[in-house]
């Protein structure tokens, strides 16, 4: 594995290792925990960290991503804290959801997060509509939606990707080809060569690199970025990649060949960045182990407030509250009915004739009554 640091500083380099191996010593000691019985679930991303990382790293803060369930490198590169982290897995009501979710089905909108959707295509569509008010309002970002090879092969994939195309819509499309959906292998999934061969059928660019090396990911995502920012089109990125650990932990890998593990286990992302930096000089060994040790007091004591939650009650007034909106003064006898939604379409036009689009120029055109 080749690491070309271009014009990145020491302090760059080892920002990037403390950010790729955080995550990494966070799920160690999760499936440590699982085994304990002081978790149940776990959805684990050891050896893909680099593409979680490495595309957050490359945008901006305030840009809007969809991860999915093996992408805990996007929730701590956004600077989400552990003890909080672990009350949501935990189902906490202190949690970010309020007990509501557990696992990585939760968003945030401080950190500029979306909940991913456990069929894995559908946040793709979500990637669109955020870059379509980017679009309208002029602003220079982009939003990023991950899927992974299984993904691909849903009708939400082709949905996204063409409205993307068609609208000229700012996403990264993120596709994380870790070999296997679920426990179907990508040579029985689909007969392109590379996945980045369906960019061509909606007009769009794609490119397939090596998802394992943190410098590669961050550079193409970089330049991703400013493409799609500069000529206001999609692109596609394939990250190629490897699951070192089952679906779940529950599933196992009896149906993974030995010889792939072996394989994957030289390219694992942080061992092989671990080497790089030692071998150019800008850490020691004792670098390494120093920050190893750090974080796991880190973890400790995260952990320690984590689980020092309270039992969730349910409140069924707060829940009412939360999912619907007050009734109007119009309602009789205080009955919740649910509101219909109003598009006011002169409202859409007024804000797209502000943006400087003409009706003939708007994306929206022959959508939803705007021909």
């Amino acid at each position: 594995m080749t690491f070309d640091r271009k014009d990145l500083s020491d302090e760059q380099l080892v920002d990037f290792y403390r950010n790729l191996l955080w995550p990494r010593m966070i799920e160690e000691k999760m499936l440590v925990l699982l085994r304990q019985g002081k978790i149940s679930k776990w959805f684990s991303g050891i050896g893909q960290e680099a593409i979680s990382v490495g595309v957050t790293l490359a945008v901006q803060p305030d840009e809007w991503i969809m991860p999915l369930h093996r992408n805990l490198g996007v929730f701590t590169t956004r600077n989400m804290p552990l003890n909080k982290l672990v009350m949501q897995w935990q189902g906490a009501r202190e949690g970010y959801s309020k007990g509501r979710e557990r696992s990585f089905h939760f968003g945030n909108r401080e950190h500029h997060i979306c909940g991913m959707i456990s069929h894995l295509g559908p946040q793709l569509a979500i990637a669109d509509g955020v870059a379509l008010a980017y679009k309208l309002r002029k602003e220079h970002k982009v939003s990023v939606a991950f899927t992974g090879d299984g993904g691909t092969s849903e009708g939400d994939f082709h949905e996204a990707l063409n409205t993307a195309a068609v609208w000229d819509l700012p996403v990264l499309f993120i596709i994380e080809n870790n070999g296997y959906g679920l426990s179907t292998p990508v040579n029985e999934q689909y007969r392109c060569i590379s996945l980045t061969d369906k960019a061509k059928g909606y007009g769009m660019e794609g490119v397939q690199i090596d998802g394992n090396n943190i410098l590669e990911v961050y550079d193409t995502i970089k330049g991703v970025r400013e493409y799609c920012i500069k000529n206001q089109k999609p692109y596609l990125i394939e990250c190629l990649t490897f699951r070192m650990r089952g679906h779940e932990e529950a599933s196992g890998t009896k149906y993974v060949p030995p010889d792939l593990f072996r394989l994957w286990e030289m390219k694992d992302p942080i061992k092989n960045y671990e080497r790089f930096l030692i071998g150019a000089g800008v850490i020691s060994e004792m670098d390494v182990a120093a920050i190893r040790n750090e974080f796991r007091d880190k973890i400790e004591s995260e952990l320690a407030i984590g689980f020092n939650t309270k039992p969730v009650v349910a409140d069924t007034e707060e829940e009412l509250e939360d999912v619907y909106a007050a009734p109007s003064n119009s309602q009789q006898g205080g009955e919740l009915r649910a509101q219909p939604l109003l598009i006011d379409n002169s409202a859409i036009n007024s804000e797209i004739h502000l943006s400087g689009l003409s009706d003939a120029e708007s994306p929206l055109r022959g959508v939803g009554g705007f021909d």
